[in-house]
């Protein structure tokens, strides 16, 4: 059985489940009946804020099309969720009331009953677990557990726009380190969280075939994130340290096989790039020097995506004394990147990421908001003043009308 957990994060899980597990704990998992499946499985996904991400499932399910095909289609589930400690916290069944329908066999008026019957479900799906929310937080006083990143196994969020400019950035910098690298390693980068999911094995150009290369190195995205916190950072290498070294898996947002490896692939991939910045026109140079001052600048006490480990690692760190240059993807960006509308999209969605640091509490749908808010704002009181302008005119057009008429008369 293929089983998908989804959470209200916009986050997914799915499990293979083959079977034959039984719960322990389950009084009837000595059934027999090969119509029955059963399995039990490690918790590894945050699906409430209610739960920790410990603990294990059990599933009891019976094949709606047993045997070999020829069931009706009844559903009955049932799925329990135990502690860490195998003490059953949840049991949720789900299970046919009525007889099941064909859809390739049912008439217009029955499908019409059916979508008039259920239509509203799922308009309420989110209100409703919010207002249970309410009532096991501030009735029940139950604690709340940080939301933690996903593993590798599961599938990340989807990323926003910003995030996606980033990403794209991101995955043709890394054609060109490893296309100027001297590691004989291979990298499979994967993400899945982008609009479009992928799935790019680069190989450096120092072997000459792929037969010849070494062990390969895998870095997936295990969630968007993580480029929100790439934009922040003036060396990669740094990033990819404090995201390697934490020892929080909460924190986390990505993976790699071999981390040294990576490690030395990015260590040298400033000296690739020389920004030519003397070189660029006086509105692109300004846009660059402010955002190099915004990353200069930029506050460590607030949010900005980075987890709870990571901010309070920052709160004992000395002043960093080096020269925060440009980082590697904005000197790319300046250099290699030929489109001069995907160049301005990048600065801008960086400087966007970096001002909300400073001006949002680091969450730039906070900025958006406030620019949105001053957008109305300038619009009212442009249509406010061009009214005035206007009736203003009016006026001084009826008083030399009615002059002329006087005079006439």
């Amino acid at each position: 059985m293929i089983l998908e957990v989804n959470n209200t994060f916009d986050e997914r899980r799915l499990y293979f489940l083959k079977g034959g597990h039984d719960d322990p704990k389950d009084e009837h998992a000595a059934d027999p009946s090969p119509s029955k499946f059963k399995d039990t499985w490690v918790k590894d996904f945050h699906v409430s804020p209610f739960n920790s991400r410990k603990g294990s499932y059990a599933l009891n399910a019976y094949d709606p099309f047993s045997p070999n095909l020829s069931g009706t289609g009844k559903i009955d589930n049932t799925i329990t969720l135990r502690s860490s400690k195998s003490h059953p916290k949840l049991v949720a069944r789900v299970f046919s009331t009525e007889a099941s329908s064909d859809p390739a066999t049912i008439g217009y008026w029955a499908s019409l009953r059916f979508i008039a019957t259920w239509w509203w479900v799922g308009f309420v799906t989110f209100p409703r677990i919010v207002r249970e929310a309410g009532k096991l937080f501030f009735r029940r006083k139950l604690h709340v557990w940080y939301r933690p990143e996903v593993f590798k196994d599961s599938i990340g969020r989807q990323a926003t726009h910003d995030e996606v400019v980033i990403e794209s950035t991101f995955r043709d910098f890394l054609k060109y380190v490893m296309a100027n690298s001297k590691i004989e390693h291979p990298v499979r980068y994967m993400s899945s969280s982008t609009s479009s999911p992928t799935l790019e094995i680069l190989y450096p150009t120092t072997i000459e075939s792929q037969s010849e290369s070494k062990a390969m190195v895998d870095l997936k995205i295990t969630t968007p994130l993580f480029f929100s916190r790439l934009a922040r950072y003036s060396h990669i290498s740094e990033f990819l340290s404090n995201e390697i070294l934490t020892n929080d898996d909460k924190d986390r947002t990505f993976y790699t096989s071999h981390p040294e490896i990576l490690l030395q692939l990015f260590q040298n991939s400033k000296s690739l790039l020389r920004p030519p910045i003397n070189h660029a026109s006086l509105p692109n140079r300004l846009r660059w020097r402010f955002l190099h001052w915004l990353r200069s600048h930029r506050p460590h006490n607030v949010q900005s995506g980075e987890g709870q480990q990571q901010q309070q690692q920052q709160q004992h760190m000395k002043i960093d004394i080096r020269h925060l240059s440009f980082s590697e993807l904005d000197a790319f960006a300046m250099v290699h990147e030929k489109s001069q509308p995907r160049k301005t999209q990048y600065i801008r969605t960086v400087t966007k990421i970096l001002m909300s640091d400073i001006m949002a509490f680091g969450y730039p749908e906070i900025l958006d908001a406030m620019v949105y808010i001053l957008k109305v704002l300038a619009s009212y009181v442009f249509v406010r003043a061009l009214k005035d302008c206007w009736y203003g005119i009016l006026g001084e057009w009826t008083i030399v009308a009615a002059v002329g008429y006087e005079d006439g008369e």
